[in-house]
C-alpha cells in the first residue's frame, strides 16, 4: 500500500518510526524513515514500512510518502490509507490529511484527534496551495474549510464541501464521523 499524508505538526524521525511501527504492528526496527533531502543509499529497502518525509509550509508541516509491504497485514496493519491515517492521528495526536480521489484535487480526507479522547474524527477538508513563482519555491498550504471542526485548523470555515455532479457518497461509511 502506498500512502500520501500531510500532517499538521512536525514529528521527529524517532516519533515517526514509533508511530508507524505501532500503527502497523511491526517492530520499530522494521520501519525505515528518511528525509527526502538525505542520502537514499543507507535506506533499508527491505523494511516492512518505508517513509520518506519533507517539510512543507503553511497549515501542514510535513509531507509523508509511506509504503507498507503487504506482509504487514499478518501483524495487524491497516489495509487502507484511511485506516493508517486514523491510526497515525490517534497515536501521534496530529491531524493527518490524505487525498480524496473521488472529488477535486483540493479536497482531502482528514483524520484528527477528537478533543480529549483517544477517538479520531474523520471528515473532509479543503487544502489550497499557494501559487509559486518558480520551481525552487515551495507552495504554502492552507486548510480553508472542513466539514467538522478540528482543533488543528481553528481558522478553517466549517461548511459542507460540495460533491461534483454524479458523485455518490463513499460506500465505505467508516470514512465519516467519529471512530475509536
Amino acid at each position: 500500500m502506498l500512502c500520501n499524508f500531510l500532517i499538521s505538526q512536525r514529528l521527529e524521525p524517532s516519533e515517526l518510526i514509533a508511530a508507524l511501527a505501532y500503527a502497523t504492528g511491526v517492530r520499530p526496527g522494521q520501519v525505515d524513515v528518511c528525509a527526502e533531502a538525505d542520502s537514499q543509499d543507507l535506506r533499508d529497502w527491505e523494511a516492512f514500512v518505508l517513509c520518506t518525509h519533507h517539510r512543507v509550509r503553511g497549515d501542514v508541516a510535513m509531507s509523508l510518502d509511506v509504503q507498507v509491504q503487504p506482509a504487514t497485514v499478518a501483524y495487524g496493519a491497516p489495509e487502507t490509507e484511511a485506516e493508517l491515517a486514523e491510526a497515525l492521528a490517534a497515536r501521534t495526536g496530529v491531524a493527518v490529511l490524505y487525498p480524496d480521489d473521488r472529488v477535486d484535487p483540493e479536497t482531502y480526507w482528514l483524520a484528527a484527534p477528537a478533543g480529549g479522547s483517544s477517538a479520531t474524527v474523520v471528515t473532509r477538508a479543503r487544502l489550497v496551495a499557494s501559487d509559486v513563482a518558480s520551481a525552487e519555491e515551495r507552495p504554502v498550504y492552507t486548510v480553508n474549510a472542513v466539514e467538522t471542526a478540528v482543533a488543528a485548523f481553528p481558522g478553517a470555515e466549517v461548511t459542507p464541501l460540495a460533491e461534483p455532479a454524479g458523485m455518490n457518497a463513499p460506500s465505505d461509511t467508516s470514512q465519516l464521523g467519529v471512530t475509536g
